[in-house]
């Protein structure tokens, strides 16, 4: 492969990845299977730092030489550029399952989507269902000039579930659930299907929310896609330096009420977003983006921790071989801590108990955000009144932030699939119930 001559090439730094996926999914739409696909990936990319950042990638090992060169060409071009080195690495990792994915075969999965299915039949007014069901084993092989070596085996999960209901009018509900891991992360399949179910339901019977500034507390899914979207972006190193980010030159500076504590964390075991090293061959590390209230750390590739004066957080990530990494998170969480759902909602005399997220809009550098809910209740006088659907949150990231005066101390983490700069990444977010004060609207 040559690869010792190219990684001796005169440069700042030269990066080598050889990745093969295999993906298998299975699609059930009620009671019907409507896809069944498998496919394999292979590649191999070459990124060379010097002058300039060249990137070139092939699906053909034997053209590694020739993209090589051309990455090497394209680095000697532009201003000369300086990237945080790190110690060489020589190791291999191997995500063990308890049921790998070659254990259960297709027939086998198609009948769990089945048996999926009839739980939801059984709901009387769930008038359509569709379920998918994917694995994806990913093996990179990562080499540089440093001297690292670093080969990475990591399994995914997932299933999706979307019920839609009628009665007077059409509601639908999601869940996924998924891990890096094996079909034991499944096992909870039934209730995330019956969780779906009911949401869809409830929506039926849902009225439209008031409008105005109240009193919230968010589930800590939509804890999650708060943490991850309002804030999470604007950690990433990257929109700070680019003056993209709110919290730019704030290092040090208190950014949120004393009892918030931020984790963006890659390691956490059986997490959606886990991963041993990034795409720069960095390992992957636990950090407090925010602690106690202070922002204390950004999000790194190797560049940005160069440019910025910091140390290398583990955090560059590519979507596969062909894609450039770039600053992206892992896992990112909101510290628990000691409050009762009861007790987050008794003091409210009149607030919402919001619940998900179907999307929205986030602006990092101005700080702002948008997002609908999947759904929401009353709370008056301190006890969960009506449903309500189509519930807008809004606010200024750093105002809901320093307004959080109580944490829950339950804990759950979500799956999802994060976009940036037309890649995506597996990632994982969530916390605990939180109390806060923000805008509330209808849909958007």
């Amino acid at each position: 492969m040559n690869l010792s001559k190219i990684l001796n090439l005169d440069a700042e730094l030269v990066e080598v990845r050889i990745q093969e996926n295999l993906s298998d999914t299975i699609v059930l739409k009620d009671s019907k299977i409507e896809e069944v696909s498998s496919g394999r990936t292979f590649g191999v990319s070459v990124r060379v730092i010097d002058k300039g950042i060249g990137f070139a990638s092939s699906n053909n090992i034997e053209d590694l030489y020739e993209i090589a060169m051309k990455a090497y060409k394209m680095a000697k071009i532009g201003e000369k550029k300086k990237v945080k080195k790190g110690k060489p690495i020589k190791d291999k990792k191997i995500v063990k399952c308890k049921i790998p994915f070659e254990n259960i075969d297709f027939d086998e999965r198609k009948e769990f989507l089945k048996d999926m299915d009839e739980i939801a039949k059984d709901y009387r007014k769930i008038v359509s269902r569709s379920f998918s069901l994917t694995t994806v084993k990913t093996v990179t092989r990562y080499y540089s000039s440093e001297g690292s070596e670093i080969e990475q085996e990591i399994p995914r999960i997932s299933m999706l579930c979307t019920c839609y209901a009628r009665d007077k009018e059409v509601q639908y509900a999601f869940e996924r659930i998924g891990a890096v891991a094996g079909f034991e992360a499944l096992e909870n399949s039934e209730d995330t299907v019956k969780r779906a179910c009911e949401r869809a339901l409830r929506l039926l019977r849902a009225r439209t929310p008031p409008k105005g500034r109240f009193k919230v507390v968010l589930d800590p899914k939509l804890t999650g896609v708060f943490i991850h979207e309002a804030l999470g972006h604007a950690v990433e190193a990257d929109h700070v330096a680019n003056k993209e980010s709110i919290l730019a030159n704030k290092l040090g500076e208190k950014i949120a009420s004393d009892i918030v504590t931020i984790y963006d964390d890659p390691t956490l075991s059986g997490s959606f977003g886990f991963y041993f090293y990034d795409d720069e061959g960095v390992e992957a590390e636990k950090k407090a983006v925010v602690e106690n209230g202070f922002l204390r750390s950004y999000l790194h590739s190797r560049e940005t921790a160069e440019l910025l004066g910091s140390e290398l957080t583990g955090n560059a990530r590519a979507q596969n071989f062909s894609s450039e990494p770039i600053v992206r998170m892992s896992n990112t969480y909101l510290k628990p801590l000691d409050y009762s759902f009861e007790e987050l909602i008794e003091d409210i005399d009149y607030g919402l108990y919001l619940l998900g997220s179907k999307g929205g809009e986030v602006d990092p550098a101005r700080g702002v955000f948008q997002f609908s809910c999947e759904e929401g209740f009353i709370i008056e006088k301190g006890e969960i009144k009506e449903p309500i659907k189509d519930v807008a949150l809004s606010g200024e990231t750093l105002e809901i932030l320093k307004n959080i005066d109580a944490v829950g101390k339950d804990f759950s983490m979500h799956i999802g699939f994060c976009g940036k700069n037309g890649q995506y990444v597996p990632v994982g977010d969530g916390g605990a119930h939180i109390r806060t004060i923000a805008s509330v609207g209808g849909r958007i």
